[in-house]
């Protein structure tokens, strides 16, 4: 494009306030170098790509130039600068400076250094120092010579002291001996158990402490709990709900042994009674309500109630029942003795006809059928 086109579409894209600002940098650039290219360099950061013929321009021409005197320099350099980006602010000026080549030797032609060689510092063996054993057996000798006098000076020189020995009085030494007090035992009162057992067959208990009115007939073996008591007679728990009184003297609060293991009592019924009847365990049969025999067994035999329990016959066994729970079972016909019964564990209470057996949870009792060779055996829940 020519350059006065070039020119000419500077004008039309950009604003008057514009043209005049890179007038007047033009004017300034050529003020200081009055160069035109180091002016394009400053306005541009750019060189010519052709060098101008006349390069040195100064300002005063480039304000002839404006105000319409001709100038080819000046036109083609004004044509050159506006088709190329403007900077908004002048670049510095680029000066090239041309890098000084140090010129190096080659490495034939470098002075060859001779090489270091190590060089062994040889150190001079320790000269061993003597032993000055002369000056050893003069010390030697000037101790014993030293030894020697001291041994004869105290010993034959020195004058002992003449000292009596003191007499010293060896006094008695009193002991006093404390009266030894003698202290009384104090034996724990025992604590009176709350229990008692029927120790006689056929024992009545009574409704009132008067003992008038017949409520109960307990066995030999039976326990109770003791709620009061008197030398006559004693207050006892026959249910929750029921209490009755019983001669003391019909009774007792000890026992010639201790209970034995539950398991030990049990495997003894097994094994000596009849036990065929039980469908589970005899455990399991304690605490069925008649409902529950009912349902085993089917109803029984016959039945019979007093003032405290329920009596179920079946067979030669029975079931008695307090408060609608099994709490007893009676084998009415066996050859059981005591002595038999001692084999399970020595009779805690024992008359001719009877004898009772507890363990930790149960009670054993036995009773002789009179006139025949029977016994009757009751296993019996210990829940006192």
């Amino acid at each position: 494009m020519h350059r006065s086109l070039q020119a000419l579409q500077y004008y039309t894209s950009h604003s008057e306030e514009d043209i005049k600002r890179l007038h007047e940098r033009i004017r300034a650039s050529l003020a200081s170098t009055e160069s035109l290219t180091d002016t394009m360099i400053r306005l541009t950061g750019q060189e010519p790509l052709v060098p101008f013929k006349q390069d040195t321009v100064t300002a005063e021409e480039w304000t002839a130039f404006l105000a319409g005197k001709h100038h080819s320099q000046l036109a083609d350099f004004y044509g050159t600068l506006v088709a190329r980006p403007i900077l908004k602010e002048d670049g510095p000026l680029v000066k090239r400076e041309e890098e000084e080549i140090v010129p190096s030797l080659s490495r034939t032609h470098r002075e060859t250094e001779p090489r270091r060689q190590k060089v062994k510092v040889r150190t001079e063996p320790r000269v061993k120092r003597k032993i000055p054993w002369g000056w050893l057996a003069l010390l030697v000798l000037c101790f014993l010579l030293g030894a020697a006098g001291t041994y004869v000076y105290s010993n034959y020189l020195a004058r002992p002291a003449a000292t009596e020995p003191k007499s010293t009085v060896e006094q008695p030494v009193t002991v006093e001996k404390s009266e030894e007090k003698t202290k009384e035992l104090e034996t724990d009162p025992k604590v009176e158990a709350n229990v008692l057992y029927v120790k006689t067959r056929n024992t009545n208990i009574y409704s009132d402490s008067g003992l008038t009115d017949v409520l109960y007939e307990a066995d030999f073996g039976d326990g109770y709990r003791i709620l009061e008591t008197t030398d006559t007679v004693s207050k006892v728990e026959l249910t929750d709900e029921l209490t009755g009184y019983i001669k003391t003297v019909d009774t007792t609060k000890d026992l010639k042994e201790d209970p034995i293991a539950d398991e030990a009592l049990l495997t003894w019924v097994g094994d000596n009674l009849d036990t065929s009847f039980v469908n589970e365990t005899l455990i399991d049969l304690i605490g069925k309500s008649a409902e529950d025999l009912n349902s085993a067994y089917g109803s029984p035999e016959r039945t019979f109630s007093d003032e405290v329990n329920t009596y179920l016959f079946y067979g030669n066994h029975f079931f008695t029942l307090q408060n609608d729970k099994v709490i007893a079972i009676d084998w009415s016909e066996t050859a059981i003795t005591n002595a038999e019964l001692a084999t399970l564990a020595p009779l805690q209470l024992e008359t001719e006809t009877t004898g009772l057996v507890t363990s930790n949870s149960y009670r054993l009792q036995r009773f002789e059928k009179p006139g025949t060779s029977f016994s009757r055996v009751r296993l019996a829940e210990q829940n006192l």
